[in-house]
């Protein structure tokens, strides 16, 4: 046989992007929920198993790659947030907004875009609070803008529509928004369900978008959210009591709504700050992730506004459980991992 004839195997040797792409993962996969009631625990790996078996490579440096490939100036980007439902988060939790904000700075700091927060009327304060914020923390003429569904499908798809239309995005990103199962019922991760006339259907931006070429990502922590129907019968498989639905749906919790990447992670917040800490180290600047002020800022500023712990309903500076301390070190953790990539 003629050697020069045989076709050669791909170089294998991991890029410095995927490097670090694999400590920022491990890292926004370290599990810290409560074990006294609260958030189920035992499934944040498994979960992120599914979802890097799917795409073949490290979630966090894929997302940024994907998005440093798709944006440029002048581009608009929506990110969705907000979850939860009264009596107990009436106004929505804190996991969510936060990530949103730092992924919203990120992209306006890593590409010059203009960043829409897409929520529901009902947790509209926080989100607000937290765009204010970081439109402060940019001093910059307000990038950073919001708007609000209505609840029920009928509107949802009459707003879809016309925010696709007007303001054409680049991309859209879910962090810790809640989409449908096959029987167009929402739920939260403990199996509770949310009627389709409670709920902004938010979702609908992701269907519009992927028919449109447009990139989509999906961010959360429980396999309701927007993202993780690209893998759901593999996550329904890992899920706490099989995803199964309290009222009774079949399908369970685990949501039909895909995105082209979706990202799996401890806190759903942890997850955006994941791909701004691979933004950071793609583009060599340690600027665009935010810092552990500003991390303690946000989570206060959505408290102020209503939002509540997702795992305790309370009215607490700290998110799914985990104090603000824990926030912020997990911020500085990230931060040396992208400044040793540097």
């Amino acid at each position: 046989m003629n050697l020069s004839t045989v076709e050669q195997a791909p170089d294998m040797t991991p890029t410095n992007d995927q490097i670090t792409g694999e400590r920022i993962d491990r890292l926004m996969t370290v599990e810290i929920r409560p074990l006294n009631g609260g958030l189920p625990a035992g499934y944040v790996v498994p979960m992120y198993n599914v979802c890097r078996a799917h795409h073949g490579e490290p979630l966090s440096s894929l997302a940024a790659r994907r998005l440093a490939d798709t944006l440029s100036g002048g581009d608009v980007v929506f990110i969705a947030t907000g979850a939860g439902t009264p009596p107990k988060l009436p106004q929505g939790e804190t996991d969510g907004p936060v990530g949103a904000a730092v992924l919203a700075r990120a992209l306006v700091l890593a590409f010059g875009v203009r960043v829409v927060l897409v929520t529901e009327d009902a947790h509209s304060a926080p989100v607000m609070a937290v765009a204010a914020t970081i439109n402060a923390d940019l001093d910059r003429p307000t990038p950073v803008s919001t708007v609000c569904f209505p609840l029920g499908l009928e509107s949802g798809r009459s707003i879809a529509q016309l925010l696709m239309e007007e303001y054409r995005p680049s991309a859209v990103i879910f962090v810790e928004r809640d989409g449908p199962n096959k029987e167009g019922f929402f739920h939260g991760v403990r199996g509770d369900c949310r009627r389709p006339e409670d709920v902004g259907h938010v979702y609908l931006l992701a269907d519009l978008a992927r028919k449109r070429g447009v990139l989509t990502i999906g961010v959360g922590d429980g396999g309701n959210e927007v993202g993780f129907g690209a893998v759901r019968d593999a996550i329904t498989a890992v899920h706490p009591l099989g995803g199964k639905s309290i009222a009774g749906h079949e399908s369970g919790v685990v949501t039909v709504t895909a995105t082209d990447v979706v990202v799996s992670a401890s806190v759903s917040n942890w997850g955006a700050y994941a791909i701004a800490a691979a933004l950071a180290a793609r583009l060599k600047d340690p600027n665009v992730l935010h810092t552990q002020l500003l991390e303690r800022e946000l989570i206060e500023a959505t408290v102020r506004a209503g939002a509540r712990d997702g795992a305790t309903s309370k009215a607490e500076v700290a998110v799914d459980g985990i104090n603000w301390q824990g926030h912020t070190s997990f911020v500085e953790l990230l931060r040396s991992i992208v400044t040793v990539s540097l």
